[in-house]
């Protein structure tokens, strides 16, 4: 039987085409120094093998990290990546070299290996310690990322858990130290998945930023304190990454730090205890991010950012010293300065135990913005604030929130000790509760734009619940809304006051051309004239919440921990409310029946 000349054609061509997989790299404890043409090491980093024993260039795993871009030749500087755009690195964890000082085995070291860039710390060499980080990954393609894995990239979250915290001892953990700026750098790359890694500093010594210095300010000059200030570095080329089951921890300033430039991917992140900010956008040069920049984030977790980590951790609040920017630190969550982004999506995020703002601040600009069965409790700036552009959409369903900005007053839960200034501990700094006018939600929509709050939950105290205004930052705020809707249906305000202080606020309008549109709401112990007009669809009565606290003058700031929202069985939320496209099931994922309750739970 005889072949057609296109079948014969198209044969050859599969037999001479390069395979569509990249090649897989791995490090492992027990590898191998790098071979490379500098230096006669011991494995070429292309087999999941142990080194066996003698020989060189066997086929077999690097035993550090760092051998990716860097053979500890002394001749690389800040380095080149041995792999190739679509390739994989598998890490299953490093052994510290002989001149390692602080090693931690099986963990990864990034960075110097000592305070001192000499003797048999030749990584990175001509390079301050400052830069020895990782070089530009080579970028993937749409149809074949590169990936740099954790030793179980396959299961490490085989409990489906949504806090990679929870599972960090099946991460592979990379630390930076010595003075090194990022622990990652995903800066001018794309199309790059980053997955089950945890990635951290061992500090706990010293101190970059706050005032005072506790337990003391960190030394940048040789012999260098071992600690580092972001964990992954991002700039206006980054985009196409995909960072999923990451914990970013410990860092002197921000868990991730830089602008982006296009799609970015998070799903079970969490970012917390890091000096400054969980993600600082703002790279100090008003970098905007590129057009087509967009955030996509699932089950991010973003938790005591302004406040240092101690190191060993020990507590389920593991801060050693919390700072407020009243002295000297900062505190965000999600920092948007100079930010411009096509899209956010943030489902099922949690902002909680900030030290400023939690989401995502005044300063960014979003055209899509859609926050879906999310959380946000106990940062000491808004609980959610946000800048739309002209002609946006903002989409905020099944959320619930605790406007408790004073919350730090008291301990935090899992804590040693309290972080008020008051309390006069060492590490104790914060002072600037409710900063920014106490505001649990502050938008500013930009002219002709949507906004739309269905079945969320609201439990507030202390001034007001929202303040809403249009039109740009640096202009007065006077008929600047055009078109711009703001509605408010089937939602829970519930308001409470602290003894000496009055019930929040519900709206305080900012722009008198600001339309709202109010409709099966329960709007409950706020203040009388920031409120809608009772009756009709409007109910202002007792929501009753189970173990609901009562109305009364609180004197502590715990009564709203652990809040519970779901509704009794006669509540007047329960099937008082309106039925609402896309919106099939409440916070918790059980069903909304028809027509469905008010509020963003369900009754149990």
């Amino acid at each position: 039987m005889k072949l057609s000349r296109a079948i014969l054609w198209l044969l050859l061509v599969v037999l001479v085409s390069p395979p569509l997989l990249g090649s897989t790299w791995y490090v492992r404890p027990d590898g191998g120094t790098r071979h490379s043409s500098n230096v006669s090491g011991q494995c070429d980093g292309k087999a999941d093998a142990a080194y066996p024993g003698s020989g060189s260039n066997k086929h077999c795993a690097f035993k550090d990290f760092r051998y990716m871009w860097d053979d500890k030749s002394g001749k690389v500087g800040a380095g080149a990546w041995v792999i190739a755009g679509g390739d994989t690195v598998i890490i299953r964890g490093c052994t510290a070299g002989s001149g390692q000082k602080n090693p931690s085995n099986p963990n990864c070291r990034i960075g110097w290996d000592a305070g001192t860039g000499t003797g048999d710390n030749l990584w990175c060499y001509g390079v301050g310690s400052y830069g020895c980080y990782n070089p530009p990954i080579p970028a993937g393609t749409a149809a074949q990322h590169t990936r740099i894995l954790g030793q179980n990239y396959a299961a490490c979250n085989v409990g489906g858990a949504t806090n990679p915290k929870v599972y960090a001892s099946n991460l592979t953990q990379l630390f930076g130290g010595f003075s090194l700026k990022y622990a990652l750098n995903l800066s001018s790359t794309k199309y790059v998945d980053v997955q089950c890694l945890e990635i951290t500093s061992h500090n706990g010594q010293c101190t970059k930023g706050g005032a005072p210095a506790y337990p003391r300010g960190c030394n940048g000059d040789q012999p260098l304190d071992d600690f580092d200030d972001e964990g992954i570095r991002t700039d206006k080329n980054t985009a196409n990454i995909t960072l999923q089951d990451v914990y970013i921890h410990g860092f002197n300033d921000a868990g991730l730090f830089g602008p982006i430039g296009g799609p970015i991917t998070m799903t079970r992140v969490f970012s917390g205890f890091n000096g400054k900010v969980g993600w600082q956008f703002d790279d100090g040069n008003n970098t905007p991010d590129a057009p087509g920049s967009s955030i996509t984030a699932s089950y991010v977790t973003m938790i005591g950012n302004g406040c240092y980590e101690e190191y060993p951790v020990k507590h389920d609040f593991p801060a050693q010293a919390c700072y407020d920017d009243v002295s000297n630190g900062f505190g965000d969550a999600w920092s948007g300065q100079d930010t411009d982004l096509d899209s956010f999506i943030c489902d099922h995020c949690l902002m909680a135990y900030n030290t400023k703002d939690a989401f995502i601040g005044p300063h960014t600009n979003v055209k899509t913005l859609t926050i879906t069965n999310s959380q946000s409790y106990g940062n000491m700036g808004a609980q959610w604030k946000w800048n739309n552009t002209p002609g946006s959409t903002t989409t905020f369903e099944n959320n619930l929130t605790v406007g408790n900005c004073a919350r730090f007053q008291a301990p935090i839960p899992g804590a040693a000790h309290s972080f008020a200034l008051s309390s006069g501990l060492g590490g104790a700094y914060l002072s600037d509760y409710c900063r920014a006018g106490g505001n649990t939600v502050a938008i500013n929509s930009q002219q002709n734009s949507h906004v739309l709050f269905a079945h969320n939950t609201f439990v507030d105290y202390l001034d007001t619940v929202f303040l809403l205004s249009c039109g740009p930052n640096n202009k007065n705020h006077n008929e600047m809304c055009g078109a711009t809707s703001f509605v408010f249906t089937n939602n829970i305000f519930l308001g409470y006051y602290l003894k000496g202080n009055d019930p929040p606020g519900l709206f305080y309008i900012d722009d008198k051309s600001i339309k709202v549109t109010s409709s099966h709401n329960i709007e409950y112990g706020n203040r009388s004239g920031y409120s809608d007009k009772c009756g009709g669809d409007i109910i202002c009565s007792d929501p009753r919440l189970v173990n609901q606290p009562p109305q009364q003058a609180w004197t502590n700031q715990t009564f709203l921990d652990n809040f519970n929202f779901y509704p009794k069985s006669d509540s007047p939320a329960i099937k008082h409310g309106t039925p609402m496209s896309g919106i099939a099931a409440d916070y918790y994922g059980k069903p909304r029946p028809n027509p469905p309750s008010i509020g963003a739970v369900e009754p149990q």
